[in-house]
Order: structure tokens, then sequence, then C-alpha cells
């Protein structure tokens, strides 16, 4: 493991360069280095002649000798990437969902893992799974009412159908994850990550770690009470403030507002009518801004972050919308986070499903001990 991170923060490396940055015996060094060859982990890189003296052959770390899959199921398909060990984009697909059965949904799900799992030369070290609600540690989907589900085993139903590990979590979650480890600022401590779908979640990163709170329901952000009458709205569905702040919510808000006409299908047509200068959209994205800006100070309360990325509807208008946050929050929070786009995109719940699976799989130090 010493030698592989060595390899992975430095690059390429002569074996002597790695004893003397790892501090081990050159003869340890060239011992571990040829098993790890065996394996496919470490391979040539060509020579460093640059010292003037004899050429040194180094060697580099191989992300491409096992693979990772990466699934992030919704209501319309599920998309699939097959990723390297750094978490790159090898292969890619998209199973569309047809039907609205929840265990068809399921069965299709388990198919396609099962299909990736048997291909020929595709040497897999773990699967995540993104899913649209809070997973429990054992892969249960405690809720996803976009998909129907409701205390649904997915992790058990996955594992029976290959033999590599199976781990499973929440969308936004992973979102959060991928977005920390992509930060070009290394000093960042606390990140939360809201994306706004059909529903509204919220991932929270401290140092690093995922903070999954009891049985992995942390950062429902849209299952908070937007006044006391959520106290009344039951639990089973979409949350209170989701309910009519999520991408639905807020076009059937818009649609009895009359500032679109009913005819119009996506709540992107509100924000695209306010950035052309649409007085009555303008009004209701201030608004939406005023929600939004009203909840996340107290999450600033809580939690503190340094840093909060915006997805989903909120990446694709956060031109239009992170200025009328920030402006809210000026003032009533102790320390101002950092407001940014999504620098993945949805793309994050398949990177972070990825790099998740393999770390709650016990990361490389499991691959070494195959």
């Amino acid at each position: 493991m010493r030698i592989l991170e060595c390899l992975i923060d430095v690059g390429p490396l002569s074996r002597v360069e790695i004893a003397r940055l790892t501090r081990m015996a050159p003869a340890t060094v060239n011992r571990l280095t040829s098993s790890l060859m065996a394996q496919g982990l470490v391979s040539e890189a060509g020579s460093n002649g640059a010292t003037g003296g004899r050429p040194s052959m180094l060697v580099r770390f191989c992300p491409e000798a096992r693979t990772i899959l990466a699934l992030d199921i919704w209501e319309g398909a599920i998309e699939v990437a097959l990723l390297d060990l750094d978490g790159c984009e090898i292969e890619r697909d998209r199973v569309p969902i047809l039907g609205t059965d929840p265990q068809e949904k399921l069965d299709l799900l388990v198919a396609v893992v099962a299909e990736w799992d048997t291909r020929e030369g595709k040497r897999i070290a773990a699967i995540g799974v993104s899913v649209p609600g809070p997973v429990d540690d054992d892969g249960v989907v405690l809720m996803a009412p976009a998909l129907d589900w409701y205390n649904q085993p997915v992790g058990a139903s996955l594992r029976g159908a290959t033999n590599a590990p199976v781990v499973v979590e929440n969308d936004v979650n992973l979102i959060a994850l991928a977005e920390y480890l992509n930060l070009d600022d290394p000093g960042h401590k606390t990140l939360v990550a809201m994306a706004v779908y059909e529903g509204v979640g919220a991932g929270i990163v401290e140092d690093g770690r995922l903070w999954r709170g009891n049985h992995g329901a942390a950062g429902q952000f849209g299952r908070m009470l937007r006044d006391v009458s959520g106290l009344k709205h039951q639990r089973h569905g979409f949350g209170h403030l989701e309910a009519e702040l999520g991408e639905h919510g807020l076009l059937q808000r818009a649609i009895n507002a009359r500032v679109v006409s009913p005819e119009v299908e996506s709540a992107d047509a509100v924000f695209s009518a306010a950035e052309e200068g649409d007085e009555e959209a303008v009004a209701m994205v201030e608004s939406v801004a005023d929600d939004y800006a009203f909840h996340l100070v107290n999450v600033c309360a809580m939690i503190a972050p340094d840093i909060v990325v915006f997805g989903g509807l909120f990446e694709r208008w956060s031109d239009l919308l992170i200025p009328m946050i920030e402006e809210r929050l000026r003032g009533n929070v102790v320390h101002e986070p950092e407001l940014a786009t999504a620098s993945l995109g949805d793309e994050g719940k398949l990177v972070g499903a990825g790099m998740y699976g393999l770390r709650r799989s016990g990361g490389l130090a499991a691959v070494l001990s195959e």
C-alpha cells in the first residue's frame, strides 16, 4: 500500500526513488514491486535518464488493472459507468426504465448488474449504486418516492447477482463526496451538496468523510418543514419542503400562479422566463430564493459548512440563483460559506458511487488481498 500510495501521489518513479520516499529497504521495494507487477497493479513506464547517470527504469500505478461498476437509478433510466481505480470512465451505457412497477425496477437493476458482472475481461473490484433516497447500512432503501421504493432490500438483491462487493448509497450523498474529492482548494473542511430534482436532497462531507447520520438518513433537506403546517404532513412519499419546492412542485406552483401555461413540462421554463426579464417569473424566482435561503441559513447554523455546492435544477440556473441566495445569507450566518455550482454535474452520482463503493469495500487494500 505504501508503494501504491507513493506512485498515486507522485507519479512514475524508479525503485530507488520509491525506497527513498517510503524509507523502505531497496530489496524490499524490489520484491514488493515485482509482486505488484504480477498482479497488474504496477507496470514499467520507461526510463529516467535526467540525472545524467545510468538510466533508471520507472514504474507506474495501473488504475486500469481493475474496474469499478457504478450505477445511478432514477425514475427514467439506469445510468451505468465502468470506471478504473482512479474513477475515470472507461465505458458508459444507459438502460431505460419503461414500467412503473417498483419490483420490476429492482429486477431490471439486478439484471443490469448481473450482465455487466459476467462480461469477459472486466475484473470488478467493487460495485457502487446511487439511489434517490436514504439507505441504511445494509443497503435497504428506506424510501425513494421517485421509484416507489419503501424499505426495499436493494443491497441484498444485488449481492445475490454478483460476487463483487456491493455498496448502495443516496445519490446526493454521492454527489457531495465526488465534489469534495474534486475540489481545487484542499483547504475546505466541510462541504454540503444540495441537489434539486423531483425530490430535494443534501449530502454532507466533513474532512473527507460522508456524514450519514442515523440509519443513513442524514441530509434529507427535502423532508424539512416549510412551516408548522408541515407537522401534519405524512412521512410516506415526498417530504413537506420538496413537495412544494422540488422540480414538480415548483412547476405546479408556477402553473397555479399563471407564470407559465399548463402545457409547460419543466420548471426550467420559469427560470428561463426570469432570465429574459419576465416580471412575474422574476418575482417567483425571488420567492424560491427566499425559501431556499431561509432553510440554508438553518443548515449553516447547525453544520457551518465552508462550501455549499448546488446540483440538479439549481446547477442549471446557478448564475441566476446563487447571487440571490448569497445576498440573503449575508448577515444571517456566522460564517458565510462559498456557494458554487456542482463541477461534475449529474456525473457526480456515478463517480461518487464508484469511489464510495471502492472505499466501503476496503479500497486498494482489498484489491491487494485478492
